[in-house]
């Protein structure tokens, strides 16, 4: 709900607009080591890309056709730990889609420096829950031709799709 709240004040952004979600690390955010759990760091992925579908109007597009975006793969590269008490952001960016799914990286950073680099992976589905094709869902946001991706996404996109007929 404070995301809802908060991106009403906050500038909108285009669809491959990189943007900054900011965060404080809350006591209970810690395991018993007193560092962040892995666990948050993929629900505060969640809550950029809630911000990224309020702030860029996706959401509208969404409800009005009754899509649901749907996490297919997350990838996590955890590099130093976050403690409490602390401030840090995450930078996210949708980098492109293919023809199966979109494909947005999180960098999380504390006082300039990396902590964690992650990736989601998500289709999207009818009310129906029929896969829609990724190109027709972009032309509904208004979306420029599909951008490159770059490899290490590239890379991610094939490890999602592992083990998948």
């Amino acid at each position: 709900m404070i995301v809802w709240i908060k991106s009403w004040f906050k500038p909108r952004i285009g669809l491959l607009d990189a943007f900054v979600t900011r965060f404080g690390v809350w006591f209970t955010d810690q395991d018993m080591l007193r560092h962040v759990t892995n666990s948050r760091f993929y629900s505060l992925v969640d809550v950029c890309v809630i911000d990224f579908f309020l702030r860029s109007g996706v959401v509208n597009i969404l409800r009005r056709n009754k899509w649901t975006p749907l996490v297919v793969y997350k990838d996590m590269k955890f590099l130093k730990a976050l403690r409490f008490p602390g401030k840090f952001v995450v930078k996210s960016q949708f980098l492109g889609w293919d023809d199966d799914a979109v494909i947005a990286q999180h960098v999380f950073e504390r006082a300039g420096t990396v902590v964690a680099t992650g990736y989601t992976v998500a289709r999207f589905i009818d009310s129906r829950g029929k896969a829609l094709k990724t190109s027709d869902v972009a032309a509904q946001f208004g979306a420029p031709s599909k951008p490159v991706i770059p490899d290490h996404a590239l890379a991610t996109l094939a490890r999602s799709r592992r083990g998948v007929d």
